[in-house]
């Protein structure tokens, strides 16, 4: 009766109190009755240091990047003038040769016709002083005729600038001037950047205290903002020399290469974060050495 009831009582006990009790009991069969929590709690700790001393997995250095592109074309105002008409936006793919926009030609058209006037006046100017054998007269008129008809080259070079197109394949990633049409541009203002999507590159930024743990042709992996369950493997081409000041202090640039095709969706300017392979290190190692470092530049050991 009694064993009836100790047992109908350990059934009735709370779920967790319950397992707590079948938990000892296996543990008393592993380490012995006495003292059974404390032998239990001492193993799981020696077992939890040996797995953070001699236990090795991979370090990754983290670091921010940005996508670039070593062929970017810069598509400048080839004359004063103004706005006409935009033919693409950001993010629109264009052929080499394609228009991008157009600058209004109705003042150089009306110039056209004015200087096509005026040549062709000089002509009948030369032509009749030489006609009449006036030498000086006939010089005159055919150095106004060249004159002129260098203004008249000059105003048809412009006018088939105005259109202005690509100069390579690639993709339109800064310039959206939809907004601006009839507004006035300068000689050399930059319009619209087009860059090739086959060329693209990732530029990470090292944090300094973990650049002796990277080395060119060790690889990673990379994540966009936009994307961030995706990655993407990369290796490591080039470490820059110089560091370049960041937002938290001195940081050396990383360029790496991808080890897959470039993806259609990506676009010079995107960014994310990256991930270097620096090699297998302990779990203690990895949790403590930014701490030590710290220690001992402080402490100077």
């Amino acid at each position: 009766m009694a064993s009836q009831l100790v047992t109908l009582r350990q059934s009735d006990r709370w779920f967790g109190a319950r397992w707590a009790a079948r938990l000892r009991e296996l543990g008393a069969l592993a380490v012995g009755a006495e003292h059974t929590w404390v032998k239990l709690l001492v193993f799981v700790i020696t077992l939890l240091l040996g797995i953070f001393v001699f236990a090795r997995v991979d370090h990754r250095a983290t670091a921010d990047f940005i996508l670039r592109s070593d062929n970017v074309a810069y598509v400048s105002a080839p004359f004063d003038g103004y706005l006409a008409e935009v033919m693409v936006r950001p993010g629109d793919a264009v052929a080499a040769g394609a228009p991008l926009v157009k600058l209004d030609t109705e003042e150089l058209e009306l110039e056209e016709l004015a200087t096509i006037a005026e040549l062709d006046t000089h002509r009948r100017t030369a032509e009749k002083a030489r006609a009449e054998q006036s030498l000086a007269d006939m010089r005159v008129a055919e150095a106004r005729l060249a004159q002129t008809q260098s203004k008249l080259e000059l105003i048809r070079h412009r006018l088939a600038e105005a259109t202005v197109r690509s100069a390579i394949d690639g993709v339109v990633v800064e310039g959206d001037l939809r907004d601006r049409i009839g507004s006035a541009v300068k000689l050399g203002e930059t319009l619209i950047r087009v860059a090739r999507i086959d060329s693209l590159y990732v530029e990470a930024r090292l944090d300094e205290r973990d650049l002796h743990h990277v080395r060119a042709a060790e690889g990673g992996e990379i994540s966009f903002v936009s994307r961030p369950r995706d990655s993407y493997p990369i290796r490591v081409d080039l470490v820059q020399p110089a560091a370049v000041e960041g937002e938290a202090g001195a940081v050396f640039l990383v360029r790496c290469s991808f080890r897959e095709a470039p993806q259609s969706w990506w676009r010079p300017g995107m960014s994310g974060v990256c991930k270097i392979h620096c090699g297998k290190r302990s779990l203690l190692w990895i949790t403590t050495n930014r701490t030590v470092d710290f220690l001992r530049l402080r402490l100077w050991w």
